[in-house]
């Protein structure tokens, strides 16, 4: 049973049409197998819609998908402000068999791109292994799992690092840090993922895309995440040691974009 505040829908015959589960044998469900995009509602207004759509065809097409029939459009939502997640999912059939490709929508209403206090973030010990691609899955076991052990510790989220040593992201969001002078994000061959407001900052504000470590990531002076849901979102404690972040140009060039 969906949650009042949520409402699904599955891609039919050309059409979104309602529906409320996901069949048991659908390998999403078994194996985790299956890709998404994050889309922030305001309002009943979908942000950047073509450019999370873009991003879960080139996952599709990265991931073997080829034959499936991906929307070129999302579900009406009226008047209402929260997150949608489109989902492709690798559909029923045998662990290695053709990902047969299903497309459904899953809205749930929050608040979006609200002014959040800084975040608190702290480095997880743990060797991360990102999708192939960078691409967001279903399978987010290894990002729930550091961020509850970071709020565990009184911190918002986690530091990830693959296990070359290179920061990733966050649990919950792509990073960026004033290193050395200058801003500096992950670069996506570590496995970061190629957010839709990480592409509208790197188009706003000069950034170098990195390979950034431990070390780079003591010398920080500033930092912030971004995703769909905070929009941009300033970083006010790393691994314990208080950071001074103002990036409220920054915060007010994207709600001027998206308002």
């Amino acid at each position: 049973m969906l949650k009042d505040s949520m409402k699904a829908w599955a891609f039919q015959a050309g059409a979104w049409e309602p529906c409320g589960s996901l069949p048991l044998e659908d390998r999403a469900f078994r194996y985790g197998m299956s890709v998404f995009e994050t889309v922030a509602v305001l309002n009943g207004r979908l942000l950047f819609l073509e450019e999370h759509l873009n991003r879960l065809a080139h996952a599709a097409s990265d991931r073997g998908w080829r034959g499936a029939v991906l929307p070129g459009s999302a579900p009406r939502i009226a008047a209402a402000t929260g997150i949608l997640r489109l989902y492709l999912t690798a559909g029923p059939g045998g662990v290695c068999d053709p990902l047969a490709g299903s497309c459904v929508a899953l809205f749930e209403e929050c608040e979006v791109g609200t002014d959040l206090p800084p975040l608190r973030l702290l480095s997880s010990p743990a060797p991360y292994l990102p999708a192939p691609g960078g691409w967001k899955t279903g399978n987010y076991w290894q990002n729930v799992d550091a961020l509850a052990a970071a709020r565990a510790q009184g911190a918002d989220d986690a530091l990830l690092f693959n296990p070359a040593g290179c920061l990733v992201s966050a649990g919950m969001g792509n990073l960026f840090l004033e290193v050395d002078g200058g801003w500096r994000t992950p670069a996506l061959e570590t496995g970061a993922r190629d957010g839709v407001v990480r592409a509208w900052v790197m188009k706003n504000l000069p950034v170098e895309e990195s390979l950034l470590d431990a070390d780079c990531v003591a010398r920080a002076k500033s930092g912030f995440l971004t995703n769909s849901r905070a929009g941009i979102r300033p970083i006010g404690e790393l691994d314990g040691r208080a950071l001074q972040t103002d990036v409220s140009a920054l915060q007010q060039g994207y709600r001027d974009e998206i308002l």
